[in-house]
C-alpha cells in the first residue's frame, strides 16, 4: 500500500518532534505501572499479594510470554512465579483471570464509546449516540457482575471437565478493578495520541478515536492465539481504523511506528527492572559478604 501510494506518502505533512515522542514514550510506559498496580490490587484483595519488589519483577517478566505464540505463557508465567512463592494454584487462577476479563471489558467499552462517538463518520453509525454509549455502559456492568463472571468461568471449565469455581469477590471490587483498568487503556491512549501527533498531526478531537482504536486493536491482537504479541493482527485492524482520519498508506506507516515504538518500551521496562534488581542482589550479596 505504501509502494502503490508512494506520491501520497511523499505529500502527507509527516512531521518528528523528539520532545513529544519522549513525552509519549513516557506516558505510555506509565500506563504499564498502572496496570501492574491493577494485578497488585487483585491479589492483595484475594490474598495471594507477594512484596511490591517481586509483583514488579514477576509481572514485567511475564509480559515477554506475549512475544511467544499462544499467548498462554504470559498468565502461567506469572502463575507458576506464585505457585512457586506457596500461593494457592486457584487463587492465582482466579487473580489471572479477573485481570484479564476487566482489562478486555475496559477495553471494549472504551473502543465501542469510541467508535460511537466519532463525529467523522466512523466504522459505526448510529442514529442515537447517547443511546448507544448508555447502552454499552449497561452491557459492561452486566458482564462486570461476579455471578456472570463465575457463570462465564464455570461454562468453561465444565466443557474442560475441570472443577467449577467461585469467586469470592464483591461486585464493587470488580467495578474498582474495572475503572483502574479504564485509567491503563486513557493513559495509554493519551501517549499513543501525543506518539501519532508527534509524526502525523491529528486535531486533540480525535484522542478518544485514537484511544478506541488502541484498545481494539491491542484487544484482538491479544486474543489471536496464532500471532506473537498480536504480530499482523493489531496492525492491520489499526490501519483500518486509522484510515478514517488520515490516508490508508499513511496509516500503515503510523501502524508499524506504532509496533516499533510499543515493542522498543515494553522490552524497555523489562530491562530496566532487570538491572535495578541485578544491582540490588549485588548490593545486598556485597554487604552481606562483609
Amino acid at each position: 500500500m505504501v509502494w502503490e501510494n508512494w506520491t501520497q506518502v511523499k505529500e502527507a505533512s509527516f512531521t518528528f518532534r523528539p520532545l513529544p515522542i519522549i513525552l509519549s514514550t513516557l506516558l505510555f510506559a506509565s500506563c504499564y505501572l498502572v496496570q501492574f498496580w491493577v494485578w497488585y490490587l487483585i491479589t492483595l484483595k484475594l490474598g495471594i499479594a507477594l512484596s511490591l519488589r517481586e509483583t514488579l519483577e514477576s509481572w514485567f517478566y511475564s509480559q515477554l510470554g506475549k512475544y511467544l505464540p499462544g499467548k498462554v505463557w504470559i498468565l502461567l508465567g506469572r502463575f507458576y512465579f506464585y505457585e512457586s512463592k506457596g500461593r494457592s494454584k486457584k487463587i492465582i487462577f482466579i487473580a489471572l483471570y479477573l485481570e484479564t476479563v476487566t482489562l478486555l471489558i475496559a477495553a471494549g467499552l472504551l473502543s465501542l464509546i469510541a467508535l460511537v462517538s466519532f463525529r467523522e463518520g466512523g466504522p459505526l453509525n448510529v442514529g442515537n449516540r447517547l443511546w448507544g454509549m448508555v447502552s454499552f455502559l449497561v452491557l459492561a456492568l452486566f458482564f462486570s457482575h461476579p455471578r456472570i463472571l463465575e457463570k462465564l468461568l464455570n461454562g468453561v471449565l465444565v466443557r474442560l471437565n475441570k472443577e467449577p469455581f467461585s469467586l469470592s469477590i464483591s461486585y464493587p471490587n470488580v467495578l474498582r478493578f474495572t475503572f483502574l483498568s479504564i485509567i491503563v487503556w486513557l493513559v495509554g491512549g493519551m501517549g499513543f495520541y501525543v506518539f501519532v501527533d508527534s509524526i502525523f498531526p491529528v486535531p486533540f478531537t480525535h484522542f478518544m478515536f485514537l484511544t478506541g482504536a488502541l484498545a481494539l486493536s491491542s484487544t484482538l491482537g491479544l486474543l489471536a492465539l496464532f500471532a506473537p504479541s498480536g504480530l499482523g493482527v493489531r496492525e492491520g485492524v489499526l490501519v483500518y481504523l486509522l484510515t478514517f482520519m488520515m490516508p490508508g498508506s499513511v496509516a500503515v506507516i503510523i501502524s508499524v511506528a506504532t509496533r516499533l515504538w510499543m515493542t522498543l518500551i515494553e522490552i524497555g521496562l523489562v530491562g530496566v527492572i532487570y538491572f535495578v534488581s541485578f544491582v540490588k542482589k549485588g548490593v545486598r550479596g556485597g554487604v552481606q559478604h562483609v
